[in-house]
C-alpha cells in the first residue's frame, strides 16, 4: 500500500475556520471546487466533487468527525485507483492560527495515478491556506 502525507500552517485563521472549510459547501467551493455536493459533516454523509473534463465525480462518504479537530472521508467513488482509499484531515490549533495535515492513504502502489494526486494534494493545499488567510474565495477549480 501507498499513502501520502501533507502539513500545512494556515495564520489568522483557528481550527474552527479550518475544520468548516472542510466540511461544509461554502467551505469547499471556497478553495477545491466550485461544484461541491455537500450535505454536511456527520458521519455516513456523502460529498460529491465535480473538476473540469472529468466524466465522473470524486464521492467521500465521512466516517469520522470530530469537530474542529478531525474528518475522515472513505473514498467510495472516483478515478482509478481511489475507491478504497482514505482521506484523512486532522486540524490543530496554534498560536498563530492552525495546522492542517492531511493523509491520503491506501493507494495499491506508487504509480502514476498516486504521483498526480501526490502534487495535486499539495496544490489543494495551497488553495486552502491562500482562502483561509485571506477571506479571498477562489476556488482551484471553477467552473
Amino acid at each position: 500500500m501507498a499513502d501520502m502525507h501533507h502539513l500545512i500552517q494556515i495564520d489568522g485563521a483557528d481550527a474552527d475556520a479550518a475544520y468548516a472549510a472542510l466540511t461544509t459547501r461554502d467551505g469547499i467551493t471556497g478553495w477545491w471546487t466550485s461544484r461541491a455536493d455537500v450535505s454536511g459533516a456527520a458521519v455516513g454523509d456523502v460529498l460529491r466533487m465535480s473538476f473540469p473534463d472529468a466524466p465522473f465525480t470524486w464521492d467521500m462518504r465521512v466516517d469520522r468527525a470530530d469537530a474542529a479537530t478531525l474528518v475522515e472521508w472513505d473514498c467510495i467513488g472516483g478515478p482509478p485507483g481511489w475507491d478504497t482509499t482514505r482521506v484523512r484531515w486532522g486540524v490543530e490549533a496554534v498560536e498563530k492560527g492552525s495546522v492542517v495535515r492531511l493523509d491520503h492513504t491506501g493507494f495499491a502502489a506508487v504509480d502514476d495515478m498516486f504521483r498526480i494526486v501526490t502534487v495535486g494534494w499539495a496544490q489543494m493545499l495551497l488553495s486552502l491556506k491562500a482562502y483561509l488567510e485571506s477571506g479571498v474565495r477562489k476556488p482551484f477549480f471553477d467552473f
